[in-house]
């Protein structure tokens, strides 16, 4: 008996590992396409009865940041993608008191339970463009709640991670790393682009420390040492600017220099 559940354990172990991978797989392509990815979540209880109120079992999900839930979907909506172990990806918009279940809001992409994470970003590019109406709210069924785990895993296995070190079980830092990475591309596209204008924009000196203490935040906190770097020379810049008007543009360009150097 001891022996079976030692067995069982070990199952919801490797389906959390390869679900772990198949959303940081997926999360790096939404990121490759400049889409704010804020976390992800895997669940590999295969056997949880817990689940059995919604048709499910295995499960994992991306989710986006606040602002551009907002932005996007609207204020006071819990918004983001959800994958599902029997029936595949969705996309689910709840608005704040709506009473109303992840799985009645959402809107199904199809494609087979494990679409490659190409087809996932185009999906969601999809629901950008008319939320209500991309998708299905049929839900499709590919597999039995808490049958054959060992199809699943093998079905999963394409998207495995190196497993010999301990970093790649860590799905929250190659997250953290992957969000880092992106951010320091975008900051470098930023920096570098052709005909910028000089923006005029108000600070109260509040404000002013107030961002460079984010930067000083993301300089001690970041996971990579280029983007530790950057937050770093933009905060140097901003400090020396300040009150230095236009002509400081010129003097102080250390993030601007680094970005050069890094394309």
């Amino acid at each position: 008996m001891v022996y079976e559940e030692d067995r069982a354990q070990q199952m919801r172990d490797d389906l959390e590992a390869a679900i772990g991978d198949y959303m940081v797989a997926v999360a790096g392509r939404l990121l490759d396409e400049d889409l704010p990815v804020s976390s992800i979540s895997s669940y590999g209880a295969y056997d949880d009865s817990g689940q059995d109120a919604f048709g499910a079992d295995v499960e994992g999900s991306v989710e986006f940041t606040r602002s551009f839930r907002r932005k996007v979907f609207g204020e006071g909506r819990d918004a983001g993608l959800l994958w599902c172990g029997v029936s595949g990806w969705c996309f689910f918009s709840i608005p704040e008191g709506a009473g109303r279940t992840l799985m009645e809001s959402a809107r199904w992409m199809g494609g087979g339970l494990t679409p490659d994470p190409g087809r996932v970003a185009a999906f969601l590019s999809e629901i950008q463009l008319d939320s209500a109406f991309s998708g299905s709210d049929e839900r499709p069924f590919y597999r039995a709640p808490h049958t054959d785990p060992k199809g699943l895993l093998q079905r999963l296995a394409v998207f495995d991670a190196d497993r010999g070190s301990a970093e790649s079980w860590d799905y929250d830092g190659r997250l953290a790393a992957l969000r880092a990475d992106a951010c320091h591309k975008r900051a470098v596209s930023a920096l570098t682009a052709e005909k910028q204008e000089i923006v005029e924009v108000a600070l109260r000196s509040g404000e002013l420390q107030a961002v460079m203490r984010i930067l000083e935040y993301v300089e001690g906190a970041a996971p990579r040492d280029d983007a530790r770097e950057m937050a770093r020379k933009l905060c140097s810049d901003l400090r020396l600017r300040a009150g230095s008007g236009r002509k400081g543009l010129d003097e102080h360009r250390e993030a601007l220099t680094y970005a050069e150097e890094q394309r």
